[in-house]
C-alpha cells in the first residue's frame, strides 16, 4: 500500500511540473528488506526544483491519521518533518483478483496546519503493550461515501446532492469545509471537511526558486541529506569539490554516504571508492545495506559497469554468507536495478536458497537475445546441475516473453539428448499455450506438450500465483484430528 501510494503521489507531482525523486530510498518499491536503515527519519519524496518534501500515507479507509508515540521524541507523528513539508493521504483499495489500486488523487496537508490543530486530534489505543508504544493520532474529518456536489454551507452543515439523486447533509461540528457551493466531490478518496483549516495544493514550480546548496551548512542532518540528495541530480561540475568534502567528513554517516553517491552521480569515481569503503567497513552496520541499494540505482549511468562489478563482488563476499546484503546485491543486478542480466547467471544456482530465489526473480522480460540463448543452453547442458537447470527453466517459462524464447526452445527440442529435451518440454509446458501456438508447428511436439500444458497457469486454475497462495494458506489451516 505504501509503495502504491508513493508512486501515485510521485506521478501527481510530475504532472504538476515538479521534479520528484525518492528521498527515502525504496519508498516506491514493495520489495521487503528486513535490514532497516536507522536514524534520519525522512519524508518519502523530494522535488529537486522547489525543495518540497512530501511524506505519503496510504490508507484503506481515508483518514487524517498518523502514528504517534507521545513519550518518544524520535517517534512522534511529525519526527523528521518540517512545518513546510506536505503530508499526502492516498486511498488504496482492493481491486480485481486481489490487486491493490491507488486512487487517482491524493489529499495534501501542510505539516504546520496539522501541528496547529494537534490539540483537536484524537489518540487511539496503543498498538502494542510496550511502554511508549505508538498509537494512531487522528484529526476528525468527513469522507463522503458517494460522489456528489456541494449545494450549500450554512449553520454548521454541508448540504450536498449525491450522484444517485439523494440529498445528504453533513454536520461540521467545528470542522472546516474544503469545498464551496457547486463544487463536485469524490467518494472515499477526498475529504469533504476536517479539523485542519484547509487542504494544501502542490506548488507551481515556476513561482519558487530553490538552491539546495543553502542547506549544506545546516545543523540539521536531514537538511544536509536533502541538499546532497538534490545535488546528485541537479548539481554541476563546480559542486564536486563541496560534495566530496561532505562525503569525506560529514559526522552523520548516512549523509556522508549519500554525498558519496551524489559524487558518483556527478561522474567522480571517488564516490565509488567511498561507497566500496562503506560496504567493506561500514561505520554503522546498516549503512552497508544502504550502500548496496544505492549502487543499484546507477542504471544507464556511465559508471553502471563499475557499479555492477561492485555488486557482483559483494554478492560473492564469503564473509557475508547468509547476510541479506548479498541478496540485495544480487537483486540490484536485475530488473529493479542495473538490469545486467548476464551477471545474474552465476547466481541462479547459488548454494543459499534466499540468494537463489532473489537471482531467478530478478530477471525481467527485457532480457537480451544473448542472455536468453545462455539460459536455453543451460537446459540442454548435461554438465549443469538439476538445480541450475530448474532455475533456467523457471526464468524462461515465467519471465521472458514466449515470442523471444519459444523459437529457441523449439529448435533445441529437436537437437538435444533425452535429458535436454525433457527440460525443454517442461519449460514450454509452463508457458501460455495460446502464446506458444504460432511456434509449435510439429504435430509430434504438439502432442508431447498437451499433457504438460494442463499444468500451465492459463489452463489449470490451481497453478495461478494467486490461487497457489490461497490453496497453501487454506491447506495449512487443516488439522488432522487423528494425530
Amino acid at each position: 500500500m505504501g509503495a502504491l501510494g508513493t508512486r501515485r503521489v510521485h506521478e501527481l507531482m510530475r504532472r504538476a511540473g515538479l521534479q520528484p525523486i525518492e528521498l527515502e530510498r525504496y519508498s516506491r518499491s514493495n520489495k521487503i528488506w528486513s535490514t532497516k536503515v536507522k536514524r534520519l527519519r525522512l519524508p518519502d519524496l523530494l522535488c529537486v526544483k522547489t525543495g518540497l518534501r512530501v511524506e505519503v500515507r496510504a490508507k484503506s479507509n481515508l483518514a487524517i491519521k498518523m502514528s504517534d508515540a507521545e513519550t518518544n521524541p524520535a517517534r512522534r507523528w511529525n519526527s523528521g518533518l518540517a512545518p513546510t513539508d506536505l503530508i499526502a493521504f492516498v486511498l488504496v483499495r482492493e481491486g480485481d483478483i486481489g490487486r491493490l489500486l491507488a486512487a487517482d488523487n491524493a489529499e495534501f496537508f501542510w505539516v504546520k496546519d496539522l501541528v496547529a490543530t494537534e490539540a483537536q486530534s484524537r489518540l487511539g489505543p496503543p498498538k502494542s503493550a510496550g511502554e511508549g508504544a505508538e498509537r494512531d493520532r487522528e484529526w476528525p474529518s468527513i469522507v463522503p461515501k458517494a460522489n456528489g456536489v456541494v449545494q450549500a454551507i450554512a449553520n454548521e452543515r454541508i448540504a450536498t446532492l449525491l450522484q444517485g439523486g439523494r440529498r445528504q447533509s453533513y454536520a461540521l461540528n467545528g470542522k472546516n469545509s474544503y469545498f464551496a457551493a457547486t463544487e463536485p466531490f469524490l467518494a472515499d478518496s477526498q475529504f469533504l471537511a476536517g479539523v485542519p483549516p484547509h487542504k494544501a495544493l502542490l506548488p507551481n514550480p515556476a513561482t519558487i526558486k530553490w538552491d539546495p546548496r543553502a542547506l549544506l551548512q545546516s545543523f540539521s542532518p536531514i537538511d544536509r541529506y536533502v541538499a546532497i540528495k538534490a545535488l546528485g541530480v541537479v548539481g554541476t561540475e563546480p559542486d564536486i569539490a563541496l560534495v566530496a568534502k561532505i562525503a569525506e567528513g560529514d559526522p552523520e554517516g548516512r549523509v556522508a554516504l549519500e554525498a558519496a553517491v551524489a559524487l558518483a552521480r556527478l561522474g567522480d569515481e571517488r564516490g565509488l571508492v567511498l561507497i566500496q569503503s562503506t560496504i567493506n567497513q561500514p561505520k554503522i552496520d546498516f549503512l552497508r545495506m544502504e550502500a548496496v541499494l544505492a549502487l543499484s540505482e546507477f542504471r544507464n549511468h556511465a559508471l553502471a559497469p563499475r557499479c555492477a562489478a561492485m555488486l557482483v563482488e559483494c554478492a560473492r563476499n564469503e564473509s557475508l554468507v547468509g547476510d541479506e546484503v548479498r541478496q540485495a546485491a544480487i537483486w540490484g543486478l536485475g530488473k529493479d536495478g542495473l538490469r545486467t542480466y548476464q551477471a545474474l547467471l552465476s547466481f541462479i544456482d547459488a548454494p543459499d536458497i534466499n540468494e537463489r530465489v532473489h537471482a531467478i526473480n530478478a530477471f525481467g522480460s527485457d532480457c537480451s537475445a544473448d542472455v536468453t540463448k545462455m539460459l536455453a543452453s543451460i537446459l540442454v547442458d548435461t554438465a549443469a546441475s538439476a538445480q541450475r537447470r530448474s532455475s533456467a527453466s523457471f526464468i524462461l517459462g515465467s519471465a521472458i516473453p514466449p515470442e523471444i524464447v519459444a523459437p529457441w526452445l523449439v529448435s533445441l527440442s529437436a537437437h538435444s539428448d533425452k535429458s535436454g529435451r525433457n527440460w525443454v518440454l517442461a519449460t514450454l509446458g509452463q508457458m501460455n499455450p495460446t502464446a506458444l501456438r504460432p511456434y509449435i508447428i510439429n504435430s509430434a511436439l504438439v502432442e508431447q506438450l498437451e499433457p504438460l500444458q494442463l499444468f500451465s497457469p492459463q489452463t489449470n486454475w490451481t497453478r495461478s500465483d494467486t490461487n497457489i497462495d490461497l490453496l497453501a494458506f487454506v491447506r495449512k489451516q487443516t488439522v488432522d484430528l487423528d494425530d
